[in-house]
């Protein structure tokens, strides 16, 4: 790939170097889209006397992707998402374009001009970074969980929406258990008594929740914004019914805290003050493969070194939250950091290495901040009679 960018032979202009971009261009989009919207970990479900609803079911209707009037407003906030890179992109490469078909003496002329109003263009940019940021706090909320203020830029409505229309499952995914299946009531069941300890917060009463279990070896469950509980059997076999709790509590955290809305609102915020202008820069000033060389480096750098922290950051809030919230349902809060302890075990170490890599903290780390927790929630398990 590199090695054609930066042939001499490869042209921007030609239709395969525009083709050979623009499949770039979307699979990018593609995968930062896929980033940030990932679910972030674990579990949960509910009982059939608690006045929440739950839904078993094994398909949803709708497939993610289609172009119609349910997900368009959707598609529009994805596409918000990445705009400040869209925007940058082109505006470099039109600038390219329009400078180089410029004679000697219009490029000079230009050049003046700029150093002579420099101090216009700089108040220019100033003013417009004070009405962003002006726009970002108008957006922002304090967290009565966390006590600090956070971004959101998206409407929870549509992200809840969205989680309706997932794709049925394919013939090579791993098949869901029958609802009768007694490790589906077992999730099920833990589940109900997480909610049913919970109801009066309104992340939780307010939504309907699913329960759905896979056949799969897999340690892991998520638990996305419309309230859709997806465990893997490989789960429930590792953790007992406390350490399951406190793994559902966690993306039950997740929701509450909403997670999901936030990471959108980062990856926009993070694309139109840092990747924006400087991938209009890069794309005017340098030879076309380099260009795309340092678009890429630039795309990781603000992933390793803004994105990636702060998504650790919202796990390690959800670890707290959820703990909290499994405390009120009366299980052993003790039992959290002992199964991160047990899958600390499990990690490579590419993974203990290149921690700050991940969008989660290693299982040690987190076994720590469990750890240290364990007074608050007993507290809370006192204050619950249990």
């Amino acid at each position: 790939m590199f090695s054609k960018l930066t042939s001499k032979n490869f042209s921007l202009y030609s239709i395969s170097g525009l083709r050979f971009l623009i499949k770039s261009l979307f699979s990018w989009i593609r995968d930062m889209t896929c980033m940030a919207l990932s679910t972030l970990n674990p579990v949960m479900k509910i009982s059939k006397n608690t006045k929440l609803q739950l839904k078993y079911h094994f398909c949803r209707t709708g497939v993610i992707g289609s172009w119609s009037p349910d997900n368009m407003t959707f598609g529009m906030q994805l596409f918000l998402m990445q705009l400040p890179c869209i925007v940058g992109l082109v505006a470099g490469l039109t600038a390219r374009y329009w400078w180089s078909r410029q004679a000697a003496a219009t490029k000079r002329r230009y050049v003046d001009a700029a150093w002579t109003n420099r101090p216009f263009a700089g108040l220019a940019v100033v003013v417009a970074l004070c009405l962003f940021g002006a726009f970002l706090w108008r957006h922002t909320e304090i967290n009565p969980w966390t006590g600090r203020r956070g971004l959101f830029l998206f409407s929870d409505k549509v992200l809840e929406e969205l989680s309706e229309k997932e794709e049925c499952r394919g013939p090579g995914e791993p098949p869901l258990l029958d609802a009768a299946d007694p490790v589906h009531e077992r999730v099920a069941g833990v589940t109900s008594r997480l909610l049913a300890a919970n109801a009066g917060v309104d992340a939780i009463g307010a939504r309907r929740w699913t329960v759905q279990v896979l056949d799969s070896p897999a340690i892991n469950a998520t638990v996305d914004s419309g309230g859709q509980v997806m465990v893997h059997v490989g789960l429930t076999k590792m953790a007992n019914d406390d350490q399951l709790s406190i793994v559902l509590g966690h993306e039950m955290a997740h929701c509450v805290l909403r997670h999901i809305n936030q990471l959108c609102s980062v990856v926009f915020v993070a694309n139109s003050l840092g990747l924006m202008p400087f991938f209009a820069a890069i794309w005017v000033a340098l030879p076309i493969g380099w260009s795309v060389l340092a678009h890429l480096s630039s795309v990781a750098l603000i992933k390793v070194c803004i994105l990636w922290p702060c998504f650790r950051k919202y796990e390690n809030e959800a670890d707290r939250v959820g703990l909290e919230l499994a405390a009120k349902a009366c299980v052993d809060v003790t039992q959290g950091h002992l199964f991160w302890d047990a899958m600390s075990k499990t990690d490579s170490c590419s993974t203990k290495l290149f921690w700050w890599m991940s969008m989660h903290p290693t299982s040690k780390s987190r076994a720590k901040h469990l750890h240290s927790l364990i007074p608050v929630a007993t507290e809370i398990r006192r204050l619950a009679a249990c």
